[in-house]
């Protein structure tokens, strides 16, 4: 104790403010006052600790079906623009509560709310690796033909490596739901010994749809970090990652129309389709976050190639730039 009494008279002692001289403390005494620094409790509690905080915010952006799963977004892009205003309420032990308003226009071009996202998270912020899990509930109007809200539940999880050039990471999504949709169908009657030939029919057909969705996403990333761009208070970070996504999903559609009752079209009534657990696509992400003060802006775009055989486009583009004030 006597050696850190005398380390601390010559910190003081050393000061330009008092005595305009230079630093004597020699690198051994360096090295020893930074270890007292971080183990001594009472110095510790001088430095500023987390705490509990509320994020408001509001967002735009085409990902629809969930707040932190790239994969699962891209699997339904479309242009249309999601607004979301959001509340966040954070503890400083790493828990947060928050609901989402998620709004976009409709065949009318009025913008109306088609779902709300209710999610509780935790995240652990370690010296070795940086983890989190959360979920998210999503409400919408069961009654209503709302193919834009696949899905009511949404978990998702992720470990990293906390420091370094190079930071692997992991991540894991289930979610799952249902909705309805409709559209015009056409149904031709072989009807071979009437005279009139077959019949052809044109009716408004709706369906009820259940879909699941697992994927599985490996990613590199680096984290840069430039304080004092503008001003003394302000921060931009830049997160470039490199993913590589596997999934597997469900999909089960059944036909309401009570034509699907006839014996001959009985067949059609349900359909099941599945694709097994397989490499799913590569992509690529930028995330930027600038603060100043209270203040913050995140725009971030995900770029997703789609590796399997398919008759659409595989390139899907998701984007959102997010505003918001901390207190």
């Amino acid at each position: 104790m006597q050696k850190i009494y005398l380390l601390c008279f010559l910190l003081f002692a050393s000061s330009p403010a008092i005595f305009a001289q230079k630093d004597t403390l020699s690198k051994s005494d360096r090295a020893l006052l930074d270890s007292m620094m971080q183990s001594d409790e009472f110095l510790k509690l001088m430095k500023d600790d987390a705490k509990n905080s509320v994020d408001i915010s509001f967002g735009v952006g085409n990902g629809a079906f969930s707040s932190d799963n790239q994969a699962a977004n891209a699997t339904g892009v479309t242009n249309q623009l999601i607004f979301t205003p959001s509340l966040m309420y954070r503890l400083k032990n790493g828990l947060s509560f928050g609901l989402t308003v998620y709004l976009t226009d409709d065949s009318a071009q009025k913008t109306n709310l088609y779902q709300t996202g209710l999610s509780a998270s935790y995240d652990y912020s370690g010296k070795q690796v940086h983890a989190g899990i959360s979920y998210t509930r999503f409400l919408s109007d069961k009654n209503k033909y709302n193919s834009k809200s696949l899905y009511q539940n949404d978990l998702y999880g992720y470990i990293k490596k906390a420091k370094g050039t190079i930071q692997p990471g992991l991540s894991m999504g289930f979610s799952n739901g249902d909705y309805k949709e409709w559209s015009y169908a056409t149904f031709v009657l072989k009807r071979p010994l009437n005279p009139r030939g077959d019949t052809t029919i044109l009716a408004k057909d709706s369906t009820t749809n259940n879909a699941s969705y697992f994927s599985m996403s490996f990613n590199i990333e680096h984290d840069f970090s430039f304080p004092a761009v503008f001003s003394k208070d302000d921060e931009l970070d830049i997160v470039p990652s490199l993913i590589v996504n596997c999934g597997s999903d469900q999909f089960t559609q059944t036909h309401t129309n009570k034509l699907f009752d006839r014996k001959k079209l009985s067949k059609f009534k349900r359909a099941d389709a599945n694709n097994k657990f397989q490499l799913q696509s590569v992509a690529a992400s930028v995330d930027f976050t600038y603060s100043i003060g209270k203040f913050f802006l995140q725009p971030n775009v995900y770029l997703d190639y789609y590796l399997p055989e398919t008759t659409t486009k595989r390139l899907s583009v998701i984007y959102a730039v997010t505003a918001g004030l901390t207190f």
